[in-house]
């Protein structure tokens, strides 16, 4: 078991942000703990956002509390997703680099939430800010195709463009989740100085939102437990894909499809 910060949306109806990374987290026996950047009604495109930011102060009071209490050494891991602001993305980069001076091991998975589809959905300084001041920490990041492009200038056409760029980001490890697409298909890509492995998944149809969320939490999971790279990917995504067919036509993802197992 380890201890993870996890530092993301929270959403009261729908399972996307802290609502699936925290539940793929505990469901690999992690301890978590959640910090909300902003609380939203319902995710995109189930219901009205009614989105209200966490204050940037109120992110540098639980981490000054933090520090007070001495706990912070004990966290194996943080886990940075959602951010609403350029000023929420500044509040979480202290935090992630107190939590790597007072346990230097500490790994650092960012999932940059950014966009989709040819899209941002966050204003383009706040994805500015987590290009510039979360990726740079993270030991692992997870982009999407879209998010990968936006983040290096970039417009990879290919598989072995897009590792290319994956390897230009920074990180030592680069998930890119829908890396390429079909109408059957969809490949995600691991990469690395040492490594391009290329995994694909059935398409699923009529899937709702949130599963780069659970993907993100499974992954990170299973690196704290010791699993290679190429290992914490193949049961991931075999996680991940029950998930998303037990979800087919839901309007929220089955997490419990995770015990199914």
């Amino acid at each position: 078991m380890a201890r993870i910060l996890a530092l993301s949306s929270l959403v009261a109806r729908g399972n996307v942000g802290l609502a699936a990374t925290v539940p793929a987290l505990h469901f690999l026996g992690h301890e978590v703990w959640a910090v909300p950047t902003v609380l939203l009604a319902s995710r995109p495109g189930l219901g009205r956002r009614a989105l209200h930011e966490t204050p940037p102060e109120y992110l540098a009071a639980v981490l000054a509390a933090w520090r007070s209490d001495g706990c912070l050494a004990s966290l194996a891991a943080v886990f940075a997703g959602y951010f609403p602001s350029a000023r929420s993305v500044a509040a979480a980069a202290e935090m992630v680099a107190a939590v790597k001076a007072a346990s230097p091991d500490a790994l650092v998975l960012v999932d940059p939430v950014l966009g989709d589809a040819g899209a941002l959905y966050v204003t383009p300084e706040t994805a500015a800010a987590v290009g510039r001041e979360l990726v740079p920490l993270a030991s692992v990041t997870c982009p999407n195709l879209f998010e990968l492009g936006w983040l290096t200038g970039e417009s990879p056409a290919t598989l072995d463009a897009v590792a290319d760029a994956a390897r230009r980001l920074g990180p030592a490890r680069v998930i890119v989740t829908s890396a390429a697409e079909s109408a059957e298909a969809v490949t995600t890509l691991l990469v690395g100085q040492d490594i391009t492995l290329a995994r694909t998944l059935p398409r699923r149809a009529a899937v709702p939102n949130g599963a780069g969320d659970v993907f993100a939490g499974l992954f990170l999971g299973r690196l704290l437990q010791q699993h290679s790279a190429t290992a914490a990917l193949d049961a991931s995504l075999a996680d991940l894909d029950r998930v998303l067919a037990a979800s087919q036509g839901r309007a929220v993802l089955q997490l419990s499809a995770l015990q199914s197992c």
